[in-house]
């Protein structure tokens, strides 16, 4: 035992550098197993406090991204609802020009009150329990036609339907920008669809003059909504080169955490196997100190 008055000071010497490796060998083959340099941020020394600063702007931009794709998802289905809006203005306008020709209006204003609902339907688009094209009244319905006042002839601009406001959803897209993006159900062309279609529905008496004035309309609301229509598309893509500037930078953070917490499993491996030999040759020398005695040698 180590334990002689001869070998006990070498003795705890060497037990001390034994402990020393044992407890380096555990935590070598603790970051073996787990990849990583500490499974606390304490053991990471000087490095916390960089690790800690790029977790917490992953976060964040984690949290963009999520954001800008929200903003997405809005601003292509408002892209394909005003594409559906111009359908009908399309195949409105054809019906008009029809019975301008002909002057053959039966039935023609309950057609055109049917497709002031199918408008109206359109322009009260929801997502996830928001109203798209209500500014930021998005829990109300932003189109009521039962609040549109007898059109007169000619016509005057008339967003009486409104109960939005006027204010455009914007989303952040980074520490320094953001990006507004949608349209409300007030803007010239939705106004001038809506009218062009009221005048026909509820106009007395539905004349060539009202008929020439929803043709004229409804000409100019398909101008406007198919400009609507491209600032969404334009507004589409900025978003989609927003995710892909955010995708990045996420991808550069995660990188730089990984070489911060992270080790070499291949020098991890060898140190292990160091630190196992080193081991060994400690236990085998206080093996053999335990078994010296000072009578052997007289």
């Amino acid at each position: 035992m180590i334990g002689r008055v001869s070998t006990f000071g070498l003795g705890q010497t060497m037990l001390s550098s034994s402990l020393s490796v044992q407890s380096k060998y555990a935590n070598t083959a603790v970051q073996q197993s787990s990849g990583l340099a500490s499974t606390t941020y304490g053991g990471l020394g000087s490095k916390a406090s960089s690790l800690l600063s790029t977790e917490a702007a992953t976060a964040q931009l984690e949290t963009w991204y999520t954001n800008t794709g929200t903003a997405l998802d809005r601003t292509e289905s408002m892209y394909s609802a005003v594409g559906s809006m111009v359908d009908l203005l399309q195949n409105y306008r054809s019906t008009l020009s029809s019975a301008i020709s002909s002057t053959d209006t039966d039935g023609l204003d309950d057609t055109a009150a049917d497709l002031l609902d199918d408008m109206a339907d359109l322009m009260n688009l929801q997502m996830d329990g928001r109203y798209l094209f209500a500014g930021s009244n998005t829990d109300t319905a932003p189109v009521d036609t039962s609040l549109l006042s007898t059109p007169s002839v000619p016509s005057s601009a008339d967003t009486s339907y409104y109960t939005g406001d006027s204010e455009e959803a914007s989303v952040r897209v980074s520490g320094q920008q953001s990006i507004s993006y949608g349209v409300t159900a007030d803007s010239t062309g939705f106004e001038k669809a809506v009218r062009a279609l009221n005048v026909v529905a509820n106009a007395s008496p539905l004349d060539q003059t009202a008929l020439e004035e929803a043709y004229d309309l409804a000409t100019e609301a398909l101008d406007a909504l198919i400009a609507t229509q491209s600032g969404l598309s334009n507004t589409a893509a900025r978003l989609e080169t927003a995710q892909s500037r955010q995708t990045n930078s996420i991808s550069l953070l995660e990188s730089v955490a990984s070489d911060l917490k992270e080790v070499d499993t291949a020098e991890v491996a060898v140190k292990l196997a160091q630190y196992e030999t080193q081991l060994q040759a400690s236990y085998s020398a206080l093996g053999n100190l335990s078994s010296l005695s000072l009578v052997k040698y007289l």
